[in-house]
């Protein structure tokens, strides 16, 4: 095993993994398909790979699903979506094609009876007149009195991204039916994501700026915004990409999010665990059998207007006996006012909870992981968290910052080689991976009042 292999999150025993895809409660088991090249840890090659699970915590790899084996997908089985219509799962994904060296894409449809076997049904859907072929990502949901909708990610023939939306009632005879949303700033949108969560509906999409002149990506990220979507007619009260988004993650390393519903009616997302360049990559490879993982499974509630993301209940399940700390009060001249406290882990996966018990916290405090691998830190004077990790290119320290309304608590997920940062119940989060030194795995805090309950628990290898 590598040293950046992780313990718990989501991974294949070799390759590059990328998007979820087609992530589905079915029968009883939940399904998480990926974006995966299993021949080399690039971007060269693209199949569905799948995992299942009948708890969210151990997982079964189950290898390839999709292959590109047919016309419609015959240079790549692109990321989509999974649904589930009388009794059977349905997976729809976007067929990539090239004839010298021009795309062509296709809305392609896979029928299972039993989540293994999977029956390609071919294109359903082709690239409306609107659109380039850079037009991908189709996620499906159904409505209550209109049948079924596909969201798409595209580009207009203008250069700029946009949405398109289809619409079936089966779920399975597909027409295009509009352009819901533009965006005048970027000129791709890709993985979009479209569900009601109690009274409202959730949006989410990824814009991405490209050179079109060369045909390559050059950033992207994560949106999220709360608006009103129209049932009968596959409209949004909200058009403009471009305005009233909030960032879905404050890391270095979230995209391609995606959600389903489980049996019990939650709404929980996966994304992919990374936004490295191409040296980040090859570095982070190096010696390893694969490269990427997907991000813990984390149940969306909106609240006030805003989505708040917490990892499902199940993980507590992995929680082994809780690590007591060494704590001692040092002199102010030191330490400034409060406490150090050190915890000396024997592995680097771990969970920690932080809550002040107040949100007008006034004393600035700093957390460093695993001997300075990592940092996490609060400015109370600007109300600014800030998460540092060491750059593996450049071997210098770069940070990820974000201004919150009052620092309350806290929830840090680590594995070997990754942070997740739920803060205020979910309302800002921070995913990064990290590079991996030799140093012997701890947890020093400083500037700790009294009243702040700290809780840190190892992750039970026995468990998963």
């Amino acid at each position: 095993m590598g040293k950046r292999r992780q313990q718990y999150h989501l991974e294949p025993d070799r390759g590059l993994l990328n998007d979820p895809n087609g992530l589905t409660y079915f029968k009883g088991k939940y399904y998480v398909f990926f974006q995966w090249n299993r021949f080399s840890k690039d971007h060269s090659y693209k199949e569905w790979g799948l995992f299942t699970s009948k708890d969210m915590i151990r997982w079964n790899f189950e290898g390839s699903a999709l292959l590109p084996d047919q016309y419609c997908d015959k240079d790549g089985t692109y990321s989509g979506s999974g649904y589930v219509i009388n009794d059977r799962l349905y997976l729809f994904y976007t067929g990539n094609t090239k004839k010298q060296g021009v795309r062509k894409s296709y809305q392609c449809m896979a029928v299972s009876d039993d989540g293994r076997k999977f029956l390609k049904l071919g294109s359903v859907l082709e690239t409306p007149a609107e659109y380039t072929e850079h037009f991908r990502d189709p996620k499906v949901l159904g409505t209550e009195n209109n049948g079924y909708y596909m969201l798409a990610g595209g580009q207009r023939k203008s250069g700029m991204g946009a949405l398109a939306i289809c619409h079936s009632d089966d779920g399975l005879n597909w027409k295009y039916a509009g352009m819901p949303a533009v965006t005048e700033k970027y000129e791709m949108i890709e993985c979009p994501d479209l569900f009601k969560l109690g009274e409202n509906y959730v949006l989410l999409y990824n814009p991405q700026s490209r050179d079109n002149e060369k045909d390559i990506p050059l950033d992207s990220f994560s949106a999220v915004k709360i608006i009103d979507f129209n049932e009968e007619k596959g409209t949004f009260s909200d058009s403009d990409l471009d305005q009233n988004y909030a960032r879905m993650d404050q890391g270095f390393d979230f995209y391609a999010p995606q959600t389903f519903e489980d049996g019990s009616g939650r709404r929980i997302l996966y994304a992919w665990m990374s936004r490295m360049d191409d040296a980040q990559e090859k570095i982070f490879a190096a010696g390893e059998p694969n490269i990427h993982c997907l991000t813990l499974p984390r149940e969306l509630k909106v609240e006030d207007g805003r989505l708040l993301q917490k990892p499902v209940r199940e993980l507590r399940q992995m929680l082994g006996e809780e690590v007591k700390a060494v704590r001692q009060e040092k002199p102010a001249a030191e330490a400034g006012e409060g406490f150090t406290a050190e915890y000396a882990l024997r592995g680097r996966a771990f969970c920690m909870s932080i809550d002040t018990g107040k949100t007008d916290w006034s004393r600035e405090f700093k957390i460093v992981f695993h001997g300075g691998e990592s940092s996490l830190s609060y400015r109370p004077e600007d109300q600014l968290v800030i998460f540092t990790r060491k750059n593996w290119v450049t071997e210098k320290p770069e940070s990820k910052e974000c201004r919150i309304n009052g620092f309350k608590n806290a929830e840090i997920w680590a594995d070997r080689s990754s942070m997740e940062i739920f803060i205020n119940s979910g309302k800002t989060v921070f995913t990064s991976r990290v590079w991996t030194e030799e140093s012997a795995p701890k947890i020093e805090i400083s500037g700790i009042p009294e009243e702040m309950q700290i809780e840190v628990h190892e992750i039970d290898k026995e468990i998963l």
